[in-house]
Order: C-alpha cells, then sequence, then structure tokens
C-alpha cells in the first residue's frame, strides 16, 4: 500500500494505486459539490419565472446553496491533508467530519423530497387551492392546456379557456420533478460514501506508517541506551602514576 522511506522525518509516499483512488474520487465529490451549487444558483435565479417554483422552495434552493459549499471546502481540506498526510492528521479528521455532515445533510434534503411524492394530489390540490399565486396556476394552465384543478370551476386562474381540469398537468410536473430531485441528492450520497471510504483509507495508511515509524525510532533509541550502557562497563580504569 505504500513506500517506506528510510528516516522517520522523510515524507509518505503513497501507492500509485492509492494516489490515483482517492484523486478521482475526491474530484468526483468536488464536481458534485460544483453541481449542487450551481444547481441552488440556478433555481433561485429562476424561481419567479418557472413553475418549478411551486416544488423548489426558497429553503430547499438556500439548503442546495449550503450543502454544495460544504462538499466542496470540505474536498478542498481533504486535498490539503493528502498533500502531506503524516504532519496534517487534524486535516485528514476533519475532512472525514465534513464528509459525515455532508452526507447527513444531502440525505435529509432527498428524504424530505421524496416524503412529498408520497401524497402528491393531497398536497398540491390544497396548494392549488389555497396557497399558489394566479400567475403559477396560469403557468400550468398554459403549460397544460387546461383550466382549475379538477375542472374549470376549481380555482382557475383569471384566463381560462378549456373544459378539462390541470389535475393530470400538476401531478405529472411535480411528481417526475421531485423523483429526479431527490435521485441526483442520493447518488450524491453514494459519491460521498466513497470519497468517506477512500479518506479512511489513508488515514488508516497514515496512522500505521506513524506508528511503524514510532517503533523504529524506540527501537533505535532503546539500541543506543544498549550499546552505551555496555561501552561503559568496559571503560579500562586509568592507571596510577608514579612519583
Amino acid at each position: 500500500m505504500l513506500k517506506i522511506e528510510r528516516g522517520s522525518n522523510a515524507p509518505l509516499t503513497l501507492n500509485r494505486s492509492v494516489r490515483i483512488c482517492f484523486g478521482l474520487i475526491t474530484t468526483l465529490y468536488m464536481l458534485s459539490g460544483a453541481a449542487e451549487l450551481t444547481a441552488g444558483g440556478y433555481f433561485k435565479a429562476t424561481n419567479k419565472t418557472s413553475r418549478r417554483s411551486v416544488i423548489i422552495s426558497s429553503s430547499i434552493e438556500n439548503a442546495l446553496l449550503s450543502v454544495g459549499s460544504l462538499v466542496f471546502a470540505s474536498a478542498v481540506v481533504g486535498v490539503i491533508g493528502a498533500l502531506s498526510p503524516l504532519s496534517r492528521k487534524k486535516w485528514l479528521l476533519a475532512y472525514v467530519w465534513l464528509i459525515v455532515l455532508a452526507t447527513l445533510f444531502e440525505t435529509g434534503i432527498g428524504i424530505w423530497m421524496w416524503t412529498r411524492t408520497l401524497d402528491v394530489n393531497g398536497i398540491y390540490s390544497y396548494n392549488w387551492r389555497n396557497v399558489w399565486p394566479g400567475v403559477i396556476k396560469q403557468m400550468f394552465q398554459d403549460h397544460g392546456h387546461c383550466c382549475g384543478y379538477l375542472n374549470p370551476l376549481d380555482s382557475p386562474a383569471d384566463s381560462c379557456n378549456s373544459a378539462f381540469g390541470c389535475v393530470v398537468s400538476v401531478q405529472k410536473y411535480t411528481q417526475g420533478y421531485l423523483t429526479y430531485t431527490y435521485t441526483c441528492l442520493f447518488a450524491f450520497v453514494f459519491v460521498d460514501v466513497a470519497a468517506l471510504l477512500s479518506a479512511l483509507v489513508l488515514l488508516t495508511i497514515r496512522n500505521d506508517e506513524e506508528r511503524l515509524r514510532w517503533s523504529r525510532a524506540n527501537a533505535i533509541f532503546r539500541s543506543l541506551k544498549k550499546a552505551e550502557s555496555v561501552a561503559t562497563l568496559y571503560i579500562p580504569e586509568p592507571k596510577p602514576t608514579h612519583t
């Protein structure tokens, strides 16, 4: 797994396969954070002009921006720690705990969005009738060529020219968007787990090398002390001088 160099202060040189594996997984982990930042920023910028605003609330947008920043920053911490594992153990430990935090954060967001798919009709029928402004209803009516929720008499927007309700259009759109979003989040969680495992492998290699070097140093110290004591026993006594 590693190449051992002479000297207790020599840097830790990892095996090529370990370096490649850690580098690829950390890069993928960093890209997942960049993707979350991009998605959060895009959702926030287009919030007022898209039907998506009824699914991706401002809280979810802020959560995506926060977790994306956390993932990206933690990847940088991991890279810094991996550049000198022996002297930067705290960086590697911080990297591990930041990955755990990001994983919990992403899992929580994904589970919340998944639960929204369990009762699409109940949630969004209520929102259509009591929460959504007319502009959102109009967007659904224009895209779905429909009117009202169940029928043209069920809380329609101002402009309505169809005899069919928008229930199918609303359910299809919300179900599809929620499924796509939480699937991406759970995919990012798998990336997090892979990054966590690679970080733990690197930390284990680093700790094993540290223990090996300490045992070497102690062995050398004990041998020197033993040699010194043996040499002391055989020091010849000075001969007396005659006057």
